[in-house]
């Protein structure tokens, strides 16, 4: 499609670079695919079938496959180096725009980058990807609200979205999104509380908070439709909640 665009890492797999025209190959195997689910398997001793235990997801497996066309050999051995070495780390971002929704998820290398020069300006590739985390993600967003303005959630996703909201001012306090939340550790003047509300970890200026909360009924933000958030508290408060389009 003339709008795609992939990337890895920030470099384009798609499109003209200074190495050469890039295009992908077949489909993106995996990234349109739901990961594996899997839950632990509790039979009833006593009757049919199984306890229902909680689903969860297995890690996505994507594999990319493409091709460069340079200008002369020189170019095509840069843009197989740039190859091998985009993503060797881990943790990098995998993103696919131009078909619906940009989506992007978080990566690391599965196997080895395979390249096949087929002529002396012209390679074929292809990248094996692991994202651990194995939702995808879309646009972001930073909502912010005080304890005399409750801001309203939404987001587009097709899945719940966790949030990790920050929070200034004075004073204990108590958030709802769905679920209430209530934290005991006080406001401090200049040190900020971060909830993650995928681990409901607290944090005071970065560092973990053990026993800091009365009530911790975390819950996600579900998609497609507005959903209200409210604070309270002895003091003062202000909080941004940042969360993204959410897809599985």
């Amino acid at each position: 499609m003339a709008n795609e665009l992939v990337t890895l890492d920030g470099y384009p797999l798609t499109g003209i670079t200074r190495d050469g025209v890039w295009k992908r190959l077949g489909s993106i195997e995996g990234w349109w695919d739901s990961p594996p689910p899997r839950r632990q398997r509790a039979d009833r001793t006593n009757g049919d079938g199984s306890f229902r235990t909680p689903i969860e997801y297995g890690n996505r497996l994507i594999t990319y496959e493409g091709r460069v066309i340079s200008k002369n050999h020189d170019y095509l051995h840069q843009a197989a180096g740039i190859l091998t070495a985009l993503g060797h780390r881990g943790n990098t971002k995998f993103l696919v725009q131009g078909h619906g929704p940009m989506q992007w998820a978080m990566v690391d290398p599965r196997d080895s980058v395979k390249t096949s020069f087929e002529t002396d300006s012209y390679l074929n590739f292809q990248i094996p990807l692991e994202a651990i985390d194995p939702f995808k993600y879309g646009e972001a967003y930073a909502v912010v609200g005080s304890a005399s303005d409750y801001p309203s959630l939404f987001h587009r996703g097709t899945v719940p979205a966790w949030p990790v909201v920050t929070v200034t001012g004075s004073g204990t306090y108590t958030l709802n999104i769905n679920g209430l939340v209530s934290v005991t550790q006080p406001l401090v003047s200049g040190v900020a509380h971060t909830l993650d509300y995928r681990t409901g970890i607290l944090r005071a200026g970065g560092s973990v908070v053990r026993g800091g909360l009365s009530t911790a009924n975390f819950q996600p933000i579900n998609p497609g439709l507005p959903q209200s958030m409210w604070i309270t508290a002895t003091g003062s408060a202000n909080v941004t909640v940042r969360y993204s389009d959410t897809y599985i």
